[in-house]
């Protein structure tokens, strides 16, 4: 990347913003937060650039080069609750744990995200922003001048940043970090996406400005396209950072909780072993597999579990996350909740492994 002036990145959860990070600091992962790099904080789960949105900073801002993506709420809605509904790091924060996507929505914690993130709220917060405060922080936008891009015209938008920041993005970038089992907004029923367009109303009204703004200062620019490379497969390193990789269909993670040594060890060892979302899946599997057939000897849950064959590893496991919920639920499939029993059997060669550095280097695995 070559720009004149270093900027301020404003990633909003999201809105497509790794992908961006990554490409401007020429990193694999996600880069530490910084003055120039403004996420959530990694402990507290707050935003770190409220004091950018604080009209007293103003002077500290102006001559700042400071930009931003945005995504319209419902879709970046419907993605974060199917990348983190079974994260306990994050849906803690919720006063009460919604069962299906209808509640996430009905739940005031989850609305407006966007708007206090930029009021640097941390994630679910109890805190309701007023639509004076809101206003105050779109009329920050335009006094401070930051460039807002949006994630359903990507290319539109880092066309636009290369124009005005004097960005050289790559022909080809790489996908980061997606939610690997999610419905389309098509498929959102249309009651519920009333309701997330009444509860954000004033995340529409930013995503609204600031997509009229776009559309306006590149009404001449030539939008160059870009190659976006990654599949389901490249988000599973990402994703089993945060999370066991059953969370992307699982409903009752009981099984998961009362097992976690076996699922952590499992997903250490695989991190430490494993290159690509595909091997790591498919070496999932194998060892899941083998560990059920084990420790679940002649019962109709291990029966399920060795029939599983899908074309692609994720639909393996996304087959087992259901033959668990449905196991769950009737004790006469054998898989014994209220009593941990599977284990991982560890080979001198795995227990070697365990203690080596991770084939791709990346921050430390939260889960």
């Amino acid at each position: 990347m070559n720009i004149k002036q270093q900027p301020i990145f404003i990633h909003i959860p999201k809105t497509g913003g790794t992908s961006i990070n990554c490409v401007m600091k020429g990193t694999e992962w996600q880069t530490p937060l910084d003055y120039h790099y403004r996420h959530l904080d990694f402990d507290t789960k707050t935003s770190t650039c409220g004091d950018i949105f604080d009209n007293k900073n103003n002077k500290t801002y102006q001559e700042e080069f400071i930009f931003m993506m945005l995504r319209h709420p419902v879709d970046r809605l419907i993605s974060e609750y199917y990348y983190i509904r079974n994260n306990h790091e994050f849906m803690d924060f919720l006063t009460t744990k919604p069962d299906s996507f209808s509640a996430y929505v009905d739940n005031v914690q989850t609305s407006n995200y966007m708007l206090k993130f930029l009021d640097g709220q941390r994630i679910y917060s109890e805190s309701q922003l007023t639509e004076k405060r809101a206003l105050e922080i779109i009329e920050s936008i335009d006094t401070l001048d930051i460039h807002v891009g949006i994630f359903e015209e990507y290319d539109r938008s880092l066309s636009y940043f290369s124009e005005v920041g004097d960005f050289d993005w790559p022909e080809t970038i790489d996908v980061k970090r997606a939610t690997i089992n999610r419905p389309t907004v098509k498929q959102i029923p249309s009651e519920v996406l009333e309701k997330i367009l009444t509860a954000n109303k004033l995340d529409i009204q930013l995503y609204l400005h600031c997509k009229a703004k776009l559309i306006e200062r590149t009404q001449k620019l030539a939008i160059n396209k870009i190659k976006y490379q990654g599949g389901k497969l490249d988000f599973v390193i990402p994703y089993t950072m945060w999370n066991c990789i059953l969370d992307i269909e699982l409903t009752n993670n009981t099984f998961i909780e009362e097992n976690k040594k076996f699922f952590v060890t499992l997903n250490t060892y695989l991190h430490k072993t494993t290159g690509s979302g595909r091997e790591y899946a498919k070496n999932w599997m194998k060892l899941f597999k083998k560990s059920v057939a084990l420790y679940f000897k002649a019962t109709k849950f291990a029966k399920q579990i060795k029939q599983i064959k899908k074309p692609s590893p994720i639909d393996e496991i996304i087959a087992v996350a259901r033959a668990i919920d449905e196991a769950t639920i009737k004790p006469s499939m054998g898989l014994d909740i209220g009593k941990p029993r599977i284990k991982l059997s560890l080979t001198p060669l795995m227990g070697e492994a365990l203690q080596q550095d991770d084939v791709i280097k990346k921050g430390i695995i939260k889960w």
